[in-house]
């Protein structure tokens, strides 16, 4: 859309040093145009724009009727202070940079704003006048995605330095309580602005979140069940082992797939399977780790797997390669609740790749036996979770050679496995 400039009624009053009353109207001008006809035009002044001043999209419409040529540069720089410009005189240069602590960043993410538009002034306004911004309990100004944010006059700033957390983490909370602008992370620093008295609230909450962050031992072991009567499940033949061999008693979950076992450790249960053939021990993980912090085990390689194939702008045949991870993949997320409670969340998979005869060449297939889920235990218990079940059957023929086959004996045998994975979760006493 091409940009309107209204026509520039003035009159040369600076060049006979007489304060000359001036009429002003832009209409959806960009803020180096309007920089370009004021300072250079009217006030006959050098000045710099600031690269982030001119990426910003912003138009600015105005229509003054009258202004004394000597408020003009008082005018000006209110106008692009509204704008969350701020100018700054030095060797009779004026500078026009980004205030960071006025203005809207975000601009470009409000849709449909296309110009901000000061209405028709009559006569300057005075210097003595105050601007109504919206603001928050604690004095910081809210203006939502149209205009400026300015500081308050009696607005402090305290620095914060955390010990035992991350500035980041400190900074999270005070700015949900309190604001998005009342804390900002300085590197290992956490800058809290506002009224003396929010700045003494937010340095209590501060003193009260830095504490020892708390270690969470997670472990977690995939565990083969063979049961060659093929009836049944695996994780139920393993809690009626362990409940006989160690006297383990049942948790508060009880299900097909999910079965917890109290009074009892982790490293117990797994040397009490590994002692009986039907169990075998395919993994054994540990992840140590802060509390709501993601931990990850990867014990495997990568493959080379062809994502995407086709052809090329001169017609060579061109294919899209990935790595694919694969082997033993544990992925967790613990959250200690209050109570002795942890919430933890699992995936955890076993993976291999074979040759693919399905006629794609060089992409084999990715056998996968994934779990993926969100539990709830005490501190210290063990869950068992399965559902990963395999069935294997096998048929074989005796007789002799030389009679009809009707003659033969065929048997057969069912071998079903299970993948059971063992999971521990316990908080570590410092």
């Amino acid at each position: 859309m091409k940009i309107l400039v209204a026509i520039l009624v003035l009159v040369p009053a600076f060049a006979f040093g007489k304060a000359e009353p001036v009429s002003l109207s832009f209409n959806a001008v960009s803020i180096v145009q309007f920089g370009q006809a004021m300072f250079k035009g009217m006030m006959k002044r050098d000045f710099v724009v600031a690269p982030d001043v001119v990426s910003l999209d912003r138009r600015i419409t105005i229509d003054v009727k009258s202004i004394s040529s000597d408020d003009l540069p008082r005018f000006v720089e209110d106008l692009l202070a509204r704008e969350g410009i701020q100018t700054t005189v030095r060797d009779g240069v004026y500078y026009l940079t980004l205030n960071r602590l006025g203005a809207l960043t975000a601009q470009s993410d409000v849709a449909g704003q296309a110009s901000s538009v000061v209405p028709p002034i009559g006569s300057v306004p005075s210097t003595n006048s105050q601007q109504i911004v919206p603001a928050d309990s604690d004095g910081h100004a809210l203006l939502e995605g149209a205009g400026f944010q300015g500081r308050k006059d009696d607005d402090e700033t305290e620095l914060f330095t955390p010990k035992h957390r991350t500035s980041e983490f400190v900074a999270t909370v005070v700015a949900a309580g309190f604001g998005p602008k009342a804390a900002t992370v300085a590197g290992e620093l956490v800058v809290l602005t506002g009224s003396k008295a929010a700045i003494s609230k937010m340095l209590s909450l501060c003193r009260s979140l830095d504490t020892h962050a708390k270690m969470v031992d997670v472990s977690a072991s995939w565990i083969e069940v063979t049961n060659s009567s093929g009836t049944g499940r695996g994780i139920s033949l393993a809690a009626s082992f362990l409940g006989a061999k160690l006297g383990a008693s049942l948790g508060t979950i009880t299900s097909g797939s999910a079965i917890s076992l109290k009074n009892t450790r982790f490293e117990l249960v797994i040397d009490a399977l590994n002692s009986d053939a039907r169990f075998k021990q395919v993994t054994n993980s540990r992840l140590i780790g802060y509390d709501r912090t993601k931990l990850k085990l990867t014990v495997g390689d990568k493959t080379a797997t062809v994502s995407s194939s086709g052809n090329d702008n001169a017609g060579n045949r061109v294919q899209n390669i990935v790595y694919t991870p694969s082997g033993v993949i544990i992925d967790t997320l613990p959250r200690v609740l209050g109570g002795g409670e942890i919430s933890l969340d699992v995936d955890a998979q076993i993976s291999s790749f074979k040759a693919n005869t399905n006629g794609l060449i060089g992409s084999p297939t990715l056998i996968l036996r994934q779990l993926t889920t969100t539990v709830g235990l005490k501190d210290g218990d063990v869950m068992l979770l399965g559902g990963l079940q395999d069935m294997q059957s096998s048929e074989s023929k005796s007789g002799l050679g030389f009679l009809p086959a009707s003659w033969s004996t065929t048997s057969g045998s069912k071998q079903q496995t299970d993948l059971v994975l063992v999971v521990s979760a316990k908080v570590l006493v410092e």
